[in-house]
Formats: structure tokens, C-alpha cells, sequence
């Protein structure tokens, strides 16, 4: 359905974790905080190589958010205090396309936690567009958009790699341990070696990895199923009109037009989710909702002849999406409608 490249280099994808944080003087302080900006890992992989470097449990080192390993992303990390300043400026990797380093920031006197971060603000070049689409972003400076809040294919699975990240979960919630473990191994996830390394018991495995990650999986589950929930408004709110589609072998189905999001928004503003979490013992069931759909403003800038793909236009947009909203998900919509 998309008509556009994203992500064609790192740099097309910028974003930038919104987090209000009260910063103490150095002396009151039981945090450390320092800048992140990586290409190439994943959040929970920088955190670990981090940790690693620095001889620390990974579970010392807070973040708000996860970000993607493709782009180039900008986010918190929390240290306890008792790491050096000067060890911060070390905490660097560069292997060519992928790299992190870290800047001091400030100081905390409480650790960073998952869900404290407002947003993410985005900076994206869409390339290769053709004449429809051209016309389409360059009679524009601003674009107001309401889009389908569908969790993305990020959520299920890493690049080049099998999504299927909810299987996992699945597994996990079921207690079949040995399944969760050999759908891991082949999914290339970051967790996926020492997945193939472990020698113990399955269960064990899960239970050695940090919590945030034993988490995520469980987590894709109830995505997967809330996503499919979301599917099955879109589908009664327009009809013949649905657009239904594959993404890295995840289904979706979505609006063609703005009046229908409309409507799915008013059938459902909000939908139920259930995630279980995978703490010291049994999984912990904890309920919340989730919008069905996300409004933003768009500004278009920097339209020019793409130079990667002679004969195409490329076209910036720069935007900001609440916490847990996808900004490969509103582009994918945005294309769509904007011809």
C-alpha cells in the first residue's frame, strides 16, 4: 500500500524522546542522568551493553521508552550516581552503521521508569515519490492527520527478521516455556543468542533476563490482540472502502478516508488492553486502555528532487505522537490518504 521509501539511511529517521524530568544539585542526587544517541541497537541492547561496560545489574539502568534500531534516536538513561562522570564519556560503540555514545545530562534523585516519557518527536524524510504523491506533500506546509493507532510491525518482530514477537508472549502466558524459548531463538531478536546459548530450563532463561525484557513479550501479545480489535472497527466503519493489508507478514486494515477514522473514533475513542507482567514469580495481570485514534500535525518542509532515486521527489515531515503511538504506522496511513 505505501508508495514511499522510508528509512532509506539512518539519518531519515530521526526521533527524539519528549520526557519532562526534575533535575536536583549533584549532592542530592541518587541518579545520574545521561543522553543516549544510538543507530543500529535497540534500546534494551545499548542498556545491556552499557550495564556490561560499566560492571552494573542492567536493571540499574532506567529509560522511559524504547527505540528502534533503525535511525538514529535520542533518549534518557538513569545511572545510580555511584558511576563516575567520567565514565559516562566512555560509554561509547562505534561499528561503522552501528553505534551509541552518551553525554551527561544531569541529575536525579529517583530512577527513570517505563511510560514516564510524554512523546517522541520525529524528523523523517519519505523518498521516492511519485507525481501523485509529490503534489500531494508539496501543496502543503502543514497537514492535519488523524490516523489509526495500530501498534506496528516494530512491536512484533525486528528488521529482516520473522514478527512474531506475540508468539512468544503467547507461549509465556501459557506456561509452555520450551515453545517460548525456540520461537525466540529464531526470531534474530536481541535476546535471540542467549536464547540458543542457555543450557538451563527454559523458565529459568526468561527469569535471568532483566524484567523489562521478560516483559515486552507478553506485551506484544495483548498488542497483537488489541490491533485486531482495532481491525475489526475499521472494517464496520468503512466498509467497502476497508484498505486491508500485509506489513512484514502483520495484517492490517485501514481508512481510506478522513470521515472514517472519524467514525472509529466515535464508535470507540478507546479500547481495553490487558498486559501481563513477568515480575519474581507469577505473571501479574494489569488493565489500561489505549486510544483508537491519534491526532498531529504534520509540517512539510525541504521538498526537493530525491537524490537517491532519480526522477522521484523527497519531502521532510516533521511531527510529534504521544507515548506509544508508531510513527511508521501514521506514515503508512498519510501516504495512503494524501493522494
Amino acid at each position: 500500500m505505501i508508495r514511499a521509501e522510508v528509512k532509506h539511511v539512518p539519518e531519515d529517521f530521526l526521533v527524539r524522546e519528549s520526557v519532562v524530568v526534575r533535575t536536583v544539585r549533584e549532592e542530592s542526587a541518587t541518579h545520574r542522568l545521561v543522553l543516549l544517541r544510538k543507530c543500529g541497537y535497540t534500546t534494551m541492547e545499548a542498556v545491556r551493553g552499557i550495564a556490561d561496560a560499566l560492571g552494573i545489574p542492567e536493571g540499574s539502568v532506567g529509560y522511559c521508552g524504547l527505540k528502534d534500531e533503525d535511525g538514529v534516536t535520542e533518549q534518557l538513561l538513569s545511572l545510580p550516581i555511584a558511576v563516575p562522570g567520567s565514565a559516562v564519556e566512555r560509554l561509547a560503540v562505534d561499528e561503522g552503521e552501528c553505534w551509541y555514545c552518551n553525554q551527561h545530562y544531569g541529575f536525579s534523585d529517583a530512577p527513570l521508569r517505563v511510560g514516564q516519557m510524554e512523546g517522541n518527536s520525529f524528523k523523517i524524510v519519505l523518498r521516492g515519490l511519485d507525481h501523485g504523491h509529490a503534489e500531494g506533500f508539496f501543496g502543503r506546509k502543514k497537514i492535519n492527520f488523524m490516523f489509526l493507532n495500530y501498534y506496528d510491525t516494530q512491536r512484533f518482530g525486528v528488521p529482516g527478521g520473522p514478527h512474531r514477537s506475540h508468539h512468544v508472549g503467547a507461549a509465556m502466558i501459557d506456561g509452555r516455556w520450551d515453545d517460548a524459548r525456540r520461537i525466540l531463538i529464531e526470531l534474530g531478536a536481541p535476546e535471540s543468542q542467549l536464547a540458543a546459548d542457555w543450557t538451563g530450563t527454559s523458565r529459568d532463561f526468561f527469569y535471568r533476563l532483566d524484567e523489562r525484557a521478560r516483559s515486552f513479550y507478553p506485551a506484544a501479545h495483548a498488542s497483537y490482540a488489541w490491533n485486531q480489535e482495532l481491525a475489526g472497527l475499521a472494517a464496520v466503519a468503512a466498509g467497502d472502502r476497508a484498505l486491508r493489508t500485509t506489513v512484514e507478514g502483520i495484517e492490517f486494515t485501514y481508512v481510506g478516508d478522513p470521515a472514517d477514522t472519524a467514525r472509529v473514533m466515535a464508535a470507540e475513542y478507546e479500547l481495553p488492553i490487558k498486559r501481563q507482567t513477568f515480575g519474581t514469580d507469577a505473571p501479574v495481570s494489569r488493565a489500561s486502555v489505549r486510544s483508537t485514534v491519534v491526532q498531529t500535525v504534520i509540517e512539510v518542509s525541504d521538498r526537493a528532487n530525491d537524490e537517491y532515486f532519480p526522477g522521484r521527489k523527497r519531502v521532510e515531515l516533521t511531527f510529534f505522537l504521544p507515548s506509544g503511538s508508531y510513527a511508521t504506522a501514521a506514515i503508512r496511513q498519510l501516504v495512503a490518504w494524501i493522494i
